[in-house]
């Protein structure tokens, strides 16, 4: 009989920022503590790509709408011109709900910059996944966007008991 045998602890030495926890990382690119990952280019004159990962909290479970809304608006406040397309309903794993943006803009000493935003929900809490990147180079760092998005787990909300009992040991 194979018995499979999970390590005690293993989760611990994933890096983890917030309640995301980073257990895939695509080669070519370097994890940033408390950001997520940055490409790395050898030739200063690139802009490397970037996937920051973030969570935030929402009022009720029904306000996933209502706060990617407010997103548009804020960074519509912040480029010029930009283009939205989204937010469409997406899938990701444990999470209630999801959904996914684009925002393209220009950047004139750079060229169109692309932003996919995804915004993951489970219960109250609100998991950010934004992929940064030149428009040109998005065919190329797709593949690792997805490694290290598929990589992602959510993980469960600690109770205030266990954070208490944390804080006093």
């Amino acid at each position: 009989m194979t018995q499979t045998v999970a390590q005690p602890g293993i989760a611990a030495q994933f890096p983890s920022i917030g309640r995301w926890t980073v257990t895939a990382m695509p080669s070519g690119w370097i994890y940033i503590a408390e950001f997520g990952i940055r490409q790395i280019k050898m030739d200063n004159r690139s802009v490397p790509a970037s996937v920051g990962i973030g969570q935030d909290t929402l009022p009720s479970e029904t306000g996933l709408g209502e706060y990617i809304e407010k997103q548009m608006k804020l960074i519509g406040g912040h480029l010029v011109e930009p283009k939205f397309a989204g937010p469409q309903p997406t899938a990701f794993p444990s999470a209630d709900e999801a959904g996914l943006l684009f925002v393209r803009h220009n950047a004139d000493s750079v060229g169109t910059i692309l932003h996919a935003q995804t915004y993951v929900r489970s219960g109250l809490w609100l998991g950010i996944v934004t992929l940064t990147t030149l428009e040109e180079h998005l065919r190329t760092v797709r593949p690792d966007y997805d490694v290290f998005v598929k990589g992602l787990r959510i993980r469960p909300q600690q109770s205030a008991t266990m954070n208490a009992n944390r804080e006093g040991a």
